[in-house]
């Protein structure tokens, strides 16, 4: 294999075809340059240049290679450049996972500002549950998880958070409190509540539990699911109430109404947490974290281990 530096030289006594003026622009003495040239034709097997002592000239062979090296140094300097690229987050995928909920208000803004500052990253992303999120990000198929907090075990994951989220409290539309604007959690201790189940999302019971009791009360949990949505179908069903992200109240469902919380100095509050594997050295992750925590207000880092949803 011939050395980069014989085929620019190569180029450059081609453009010029002078060895005086190609070793100038080379920075080099001409006797060198002739040499590498002669090691360039002995090493490829053919005359590249027609030399004498009036002119040089390119022959057939040297037509060929002078066009063929022009695209190689092209492809070099490409490759050079994406790799640079990569290396610094600028290109590259990212294999995103997320809480249904926060695609309402949270992600729309942060992917804005990430598709400005690098529009060549490719993105992939899945909604899922915490729990099948954190298996993702543990077995390698996903690169990033934006999770809800606290996180009981967080052992081989670096850990992000978010500004705390609130909540509303979702109630059938035919329910006395339906009319109301606003509602304190005490006042709701009687009521049937509809949630997620612990399993899939230990954060989100965690917020609900904590909510209800500071409140004086533990929830009566009539109903479980394991999205957001499904969680709001039971409430239009008349079949409980619910406390959910205040982003839900996006979806404006007919048979459903979103209730302020009355807690003015204390008022309920979740934290979403960017969760990835401690193994992963993907540069797109900080790149990506970066225009996030910009976006979104940052709560700094989360290594506590603490996970709603």
């Amino acid at each position: 294999m011939f050395e980069f530096r014989l085929v620019r030289q190569f180029v450059v006594v081609a453009e010029e075809l002078n060895f005086r003026r190609a070793a100038e622009r080379l920075h080099m003495s001409q006797p060198p340059l002739s040499t590498a040239m002669q090691n360039l034709e002995a090493d490829i097997g053919t005359a590249l240049l027609d030399r004498s002592k009036h002119h040089v000239r390119l022959t057939p062979a040297g037509q060929i290679f002078y066009r063929d090296a022009i695209r190689l140094l092209q492809f070099a300097e490409q490759s050079r450049e994406r790799a640079r690229r990569t290396g610094s987050g600028l290109e590259g995928a990212l294999r995103l996972s997320f809480v249904p909920s926060a695609a309402l208000d949270v992600l729309p803004e942060i992917f804005k500002r990430f598709q400005l500052d690098y529009p060549t990253v490719q993105l992939t992303l899945t909604a899922e549950t915490t729990r099948r999120q954190l298996e993702d990000v543990h077995n390698g198929h996903s690169d990033l998880a934006l999770l809800v907090g606290p996180l009981y075990d967080s052992r081989g994951l670096e850990l992000v958070g978010l500004r705390p989220q609130h909540f509303v409290i979702a109630v059938p539309i035919g329910h006395p409190l339906a009319k109301r604007q606003k509602v304190k959690m005490k006042e709701l201790a009687a009521e049937p509540f509809v949630s997620f189940p612990a399993a899939e999302g230990t954060g989100f019971v965690s917020a609900l539990l904590g909510a209800c009791q500071a409140a004086g009360f533990m929830p009566r949990v009539v109903q479980e699911a394991s999205q957001m949505q499904a969680i709001l179908t039971l409430v239009a069903g008349g079949l409980g109430i619910a406390l959910v992200p205040s982003s839900m109240r996006r979806l404006h469902m007919e048979d459903v109404c979103f209730l302020e919380i009355a807690e003015p100095r204390n008022p309920p509050t979740y934290q979403l947490v960017f969760a990835y594997g401690t193994g992963n050295d993907n540069p797109v992750i900080q790149a990506f974290l970066a225009s996030a925590l910009g976006s979104a207000h940052p709560a700094g880092n989360q290594d506590d281990g603490t996970d709603p949803a």
